[in-house]
């Protein structure tokens, strides 16, 4: 079900599934509904007076024509909730969203994790992000986030740089990306046959509550959550909430106790919210999935060759290494972050080391 009248009845965007059900029982289409829903119809779904208004005054203002451009531009599907296409995940839990606006190629979610954290992650939750997303892929996981800077960003970006599946949800419209600096990335999540989502209505901004409901979505289309980094007030952990009131696995990686700041994932784990995990395999043997052999030889470039003599001789700072490798800063820079990815080099508080 991709018909026009079916983004004009999402458009709204004030109906619950519920209510959405009882419509369609008594109009039989999206499209009747569309054109012959009342004030009093909408009064008796028990909308509020205020709510009710705005669904009559966006039915006269709205512009059908530049709202199929839009759509047609963009390239932009919806998924209703009683449909095929809409992902079973989802579906089977509490109160979904009636509408899905997707963008690229939504992926089967029966094997998907989500991974979550802190904007203002550390160079640590930088590499344990990397390290666990990789092999997350690797074992074939569909890695789903919300597209925010920080953690969620290192999460999808990993993904994409092997190869893997990954999804970003959205709390704006499908067509607002925030933050802005992220639209290059989320064209290269489409382009890489992933998809970014929405359960709001084209050209909705950002707004603080919308996030809980998005982070709901994203626990929502998972097996399990994990929080690589996040503050004790951490949007993350709102995450976490949504993903025990929808029996999903939750999983943090412990931080340094030093890092107060930083210390929501040590809560989550001293609560019992969240199951301790240190590598993949934790994660896999929750899940009850074969652990693939993760210790088969790597292969090497000349260059990222270069880099791990210099490391055999023990830990090496950036200076130490442009000193003795003669690599320039932005080179070296992209040599190790290659050398990271394959779990071959972790960063220390003073420099790299050989992992």
């Amino acid at each position: 079900m991709n018909d026009e009248y079916l983004f004009l009845f999402a458009q709204w965007g004030i109906f619950t599934t519920e209510q959405c059900r009882l419509i369609l029982s008594k109009f039989g289409s999206f499209k009747t509904a569309w054109k012959q829903l009342t004030a009093e119809d909408i009064r008796q779904l028990n909308v509020r007076h205020e709510k009710s208004s705005r669904v009559l005054e966006i039915r006269e203002r709205i512009s059908f024509e530049q709202m199929m451009t839009l759509v047609r531009d963009l390239d932009i599907k919806i998924h209703y909730v009683d449909d095929e296409d809409y992902p079973m995940t989802l579906k089977n839990v509490e109160s979904p969203p009636p509408f899905l606006f997707v963008r690229g190629k939504l992926p089967e979610f029966h094997k998907a994790i989500a991974v979550v954290g802190t904007r203002g992650n550390t160079d640590y939750g930088k590499n344990v992000t990397k390290r666990f997303t990789s092999d997350l892929v690797r074992h074939g996981f569909v890695i789903v986030s919300g597209l925010a800077i920080g953690i969620d960003s290192i999460a999808h970006r990993t993904a994409l740089e092997l190869n893997g599946t990954t999804v970003a949800v959205l709390g704006s419209g499908i067509d607002v990306i925030t933050p802005f600096s992220n639209h290059r990335l989320a064209q290269e999540i489409i382009q890489s046959e992933g998809a970014i989502l929405s359960a709001y209505p084209l050209g909705t901004p950002a707004r603080k509550h919308h996030f809980p409901e998005r982070n709901a979505i994203i626990s929502g289309l998972c097996q399990g959550v994990l929080v690589t980094e996040g503050g004790c007030h951490s949007g993350a952990l709102h995450t976490v909430k949504a993903a025990h009131e929808q029996g999903r696995e939750v999983f943090a990686v412990p931080i340094d106790v030093n890092k107060y700041a930083l210390s929501g994932t040590n809560r989550c784990i001293r609560e019992g919210t969240a199951k301790l995990v240190e590598n993949v395999e934790h994660i896999l043997e929750e899940f009850k999935m074969k652990i693939k052999n993760m210790t088969q030889p790597i292969e090497f470039t000349h260059e990222e060759r270069i880099v791990m003599e210099k490391l055999a001789t023990g830990e090496k700072s950036m200076d130490d290494l442009v000193y003795a490798t003669e690599f320039d800063v932005p080179k070296l820079s992209e040599i190790i972050l290659h050398l990271q990815l394959k779990n071959a080099v972790v960063q220390q508080e003073y420099g790299y080391v050989i992992a």
